[in-house]
C-alpha cells in the first residue's frame, strides 16, 4: 500500500488499561507499504500511530517526507498501568523525518512501559527538527522494558538516539553515527523513575561515531543522571571521532547545543566504572562519505562482539 496523507498515516487505538477489557486491540500487522508525504494540512500527523494496544507488528514499511514523528508506540506518560506491549518495530526504511518544521520528535518514537516490545533492525537517517529533540530513536518518559538492537541510524539535528527516562531497556549491536548534538544522550535518571531502580539502559556492542560533538552525554543536573551516578550498564562499545578531536564522553545533555559541562575521556570514563572493555578507535566503515555505514571486515568492532547488520531486506518486500 502507498498512502500520502494530509494528516497521518496508519493509527491503531483501542480501550487502555482502565478500558473495557472487551474493547481492548491486539494482533495487528502493519507491514510492507510506503507512507510519505504526510502532514500537509496537519504537520503533527505521525506516519504509523500505536496508542493502546498489543501485539502489533510495523515492519518492512518504507516512512518518509514527514513532518513529525514517522512511527510512535505508546500514549501513557510514565510508568502508569498502559496496554501496549509486544510491539515490534522492524526493518522499516526512515528518513527525511521532521525537515525543520516541528520539534521533539523521532524517527522512532516509544512512550510508557512496553515489555516484549522491540525495536531491531531499522534504516533511520535525515531527522531534522525545528528547534530541539530531532533524535532517530527516541524512548521517551517512561519507556521501558524495550530492545533496541541492530539498528543503523545516522544524521540527525539532535542525538541519535535519546533516552527521556525509563527503566531496564536493552541497547545493543546498534551503529549510530553523526548527531547535531552528540551521538547518545540520557536525559533523566533515578530521581524520575518512579522508584523503580536506577538503570536506565544497558549499553553494549555498539558502534558510536560522532564527528566533533560528544559520543555520549549523560545528565540533567542533579537527579541522578550524571555519569558518576552510573546510570547506565555500559561495555563493549566502540566510540570513534572522525574529526581526529579525542572521544568525549560526559555529563552535558540540556548544556546548550553538543556542548558538555563535564567531559571524560575514554580513560577517565572508565575510572568512573563505565565501559571498562570498550576502545576508541576507527569502526572501519565501507564508505563513511556515502553513509554507507557496514563494517569491513578488518573493524575492530568485531573483536568486542558486535554483529554485522544485515540492511538488504530493509524497506518493503517485493510481491
Amino acid at each position: 500500500m502507498r498512502t500520502a496523507r494530509s494528516a497521518g498515516g496508519v493509527k491503531v487505538d483501542g480501550a487502555d488499561a482502565a478500558g473495557d477489557p472487551a474493547l481492548r486491540t491486539t494482533a495487528v500487522a502493519i507491514t510492507d507499504n510506503e507512507i510519505h508525504a504526510i502532514g500537509r494540512v496537519s504537520p503533527s500527523g505521525v506516519g504509523v500511530l500505536v496508542r493502546h494496544a498489543a501485539d502489533v507488528e510495523i515492519a518492512h514499511n518504507h516512512i518518509h517526507d514527514t513532518y513529525y514523528t514517522a512511527i510512535s508506540a505508546g500514549w501513557v506518560w510514565g510508568y502508569e498501568p498502559s496496554v501496549t506491549n509486544a510491539v515490534r518495530i522492524v526493518k522499516n526504511h526512515i528518513h527525511d523525518v521532521g525537515q525543520g518544521v516541528l520539534s521533539d520528535m523521532g524517527g522512532v518514537y516509544t512512550l510508557g512501559v512496553q515489555p516484549g516490545s522491540v525495536v531491531r533492525g531499522n534504516l533511520v537517517h535525515g531527522v531534522r527538527a525545528a528547534g530541539y529533540g530531532g533524535w532517530a530513536i527516541y524512548p521517551d518518559e517512561g519507556s521501558s522494558h524495550i530492545v533496541i538492537e541492530d539498528n543503523v541510524a545516522f544524521d540527525t539535528s539532535g542525538h541519535v538516539f535519546h533516552q527521556h527516562y525509563g527503566n531496564e531497556n536493552t541497547v545493543r549491536n546498534n551503529v549510530f553515527a553523526f548527531g547535531g548534538e552528540g551521538v547518545l544522550a540520557l536525559s533523566r535518571g533515578p530521581a524520575h523513575n518512579g522508584g523503580r531502580g536506577a538503570l536506565a539502559f544497558t549499553l553494549e556492542r555498539n558502534v558510536l561515531v560522532s564527528d566533533g560533538k560528544p559520543v555520549i552525554a549523560t545528565g540533567l543536573s542533579g537527579n541522578g543522571a550524571e555519569a558518576a551516578a552510573r546510570p547506565l550498564l555500559s561495555d563493549l562499545n566502540l566510540f570513534w571521532d572522525v574529526s581526529a578531536a579525542p572521544v568525549a564522553l560526559g555529563d552535558g545533555h540540556g548544556a546548550g547545543k553538543g556542548g558538555l559541562r563535564k567531559s571524560y575521556d575514554l580513560a577517565g570514563w572508565q575510572a568512573l566504572g563505565l565501559d571498562r572493555h570498550s576502545l576508541a578507535a576507527d569502526p572501519r566503515f565501507v564508505d563513511v562519505k556515502r553513509r554507507d555505514l557496514a563494517l569491513d571486515a578488518s573493524s575492530p568492532a568485531f573483536a568486542l562482539g558486535f554483529r554485522a547488520i544485515d540492511l538488504s531486506d530493509v524497506g518493503p518486500r517485493p510481491r
